[in-house]
């Protein structure tokens, strides 16, 4: 389903499940995901709320909490499979200088009673044992390398501006300097001009960095703005992956065309669309393609009874829809 190289890919993730255990039964939150990211390149994955874009992003940097009632499939980072390492490895040779992540509401992920500077530093102190003092000249180096004054590391976090506190998060993701960055929703509790600062931000930083980024997303425009390819996701699965240049001009599934329709035009007199009907239930999803309840152009008999595979539509352009097998 990749047309990738394995010596092109940064990381390759093949048929990715994460399933957790509830009181009502099993959440099939990613049910056999695949896709790879180049070194150098960023991925976007949008879609819906409870599609499976943060679940994704939590299996492969190994962060789980305890109800998980499945964690498989094949996660290799720099040629190296993670699955097959134990979490010591997995904390030595990923999170420290391998994958770091910014997670979604700046608040919620900094302690209130520790300076920034320290919360910055922590990981250079407790995981490479690196001297408290030039553990914070490096912490307010990161701090300066995106568009913070070196004083904000005494300063505590409720002093922040909801932009400076995501930059802030942003510096101690680099602090280890990561060869992969995953963002999961970095500009959805900002106003207008400060979710564009971060995103210049971000470009700046991957252009003097070389960095590769996973940039997770509800905001189909927002992704076009950083994303060279475009991995649209849909209860759980890959519904279609392809570069965006190609991806937004002309969506070979439904669901994608139908996100994209729904995105006010500024230059066009046309009206945005909405979707219909609810997202599927992660515990009991719909037989067959899971957006067919939805879908406008459902073919009776098929959509409703087999799962789509992904069908190559063009170049690296792949899609999980069965028009594309009519075609």
């Amino acid at each position: 389903m990749d047309d990738i190289e394995p010596n092109d890919a940064l990381l390759s993730v093949k048929n990715l499940v994460l399933h957790f255990t509830t009181s009502r039964g099993i959440v099939r939150a990613v049910d056999g995901v695949s896709f790879s990211v180049r070194h150098g390149e960023t991925l976007a994955l949008v879609g819906e709320s409870g599609s499976g874009k943060s679940s994704t992003a939590l299996a492969i940097i190994r962060l789980l909490p305890r109800n998980v009632a499945a964690y498989r499939g094949s996660i290799i980072f720099e040629k190296m499979e993670l699955m097959n390492l134990d979490d010591e490895e997995f904390r030595k040779r990923v999170r420290v200088g391998g994958i770091s992540m910014v997670f979604q509401g700046a608040m919620n992920s900094f302690n209130p009673v520790l300076r920034v500077g320290f919360q910055v530093a922590e990981p250079l102190i407790v995981n490479l044992g690196v001297p408290r003092e030039e553990a914070y000249k490096k912490a307010e180096d990161a701090l300066e390398l995106v568009g913070l004054e070196r004083s904000v590391a005494q300063r505590y976090p409720f002093e922040l501006s909801g932009g400076m506190k995501q930059r802030a998060l942003i510096a101690m993701a680099l602090i280890t300097n990561p060869k992969l960055l995953i963002l999961d929703e970095p500009t959805s509790a900002l106003d207008v001009m400060t979710q564009a600062n971060v995103m210049n931000l971000l470009k700046k930083l991957k252009k003097e960095l070389g960095l590769t980024y996973i940039f997770i997303t509800h905001d189909l425009a927002l992704a076009s703005e950083l994303a060279d390819r475009v991995a649209v996701m849909y209860g759980g699965l890959m519904a279609e992956l392809g570069p965006s240049d190609e991806l937004y001009p002309k969506p070979r599934h439904p669901y994608t065309e139908l996100l994209i329709n729904s995105v006010p035009f500024l230059r066009q007199d046309k009206e945005p669309t909405f979707i219909r009907g609810s997202p599927p239930d992660p515990i009991e999803p719909p037989i067959g393609c899971r957006f067919h309840p939805r879908c406008p152009y459902v073919i009776k008999g098929k959509c409703d009874v087999s799962t789509p595979p992904m069908f190559k539509a063009d170049g690296e352009h792949w899609a999980a829809c069965w028009l594309l097998e009519e075609k």
